[in-house]
């Protein structure tokens, strides 16, 4: 028999400290539904904070995602990278902003097959890159 699955349960959202007059930034791994970070953004503004941005390294955004962030009020603007399809999302979602990582997984890539340090892509980083 196959065991049974159990729903992920998150935990309550909480603000620990004073946000009041703070830019608030999420950053997560991936966001595919877009509900926990409406709720905390939400959240966080009833307490004062001035703008919520979302920094994500996956943009899954599935079903609605896009179009419940561009309708959310409380977050300013959601950055992920191109490491899935962004597809139309950014249509769907004026405030979704893409990062191209392709140069940089390339390099790291090339370095982890030649041997060489990956320390060079962390020390080498440019304000324009």
């Amino acid at each position: 028999t196959v065991p049974q699955t159990v729903p992920k349960v998150k935990p309550p959202i909480k603000v620990v400290g004073d946000v009041s007059g703070k830019i608030a930034i999420f950053v997560d791994d991936m966001i595919d539904e877009a509900g926990t970070f409406i709720n905390a953004a939400r959240l966080l503004k009833t307490h004062g904070a001035t703008n919520c941005y979302v920094m994500v390294t996956h943009g899954i955004l599935s079903g609605m995602a896009p179009e419940e962030l561009a309708e959310c009020d409380d977050i300013d603007e959601v950055v992920v990278c191109n490491t899935t399809p962004i597809g139309d999302k950014t249509v769907r979602c004026p405030k979704l902003k893409v990062i191209d990582v392709s140069i940089m997984i390339a390099e790291a890539i090339r370095r982890i097959h030649n041997g060489e340090s990956m320390a060079h892509l962390y020390q080498n980083i440019r304000g324009d890159d």
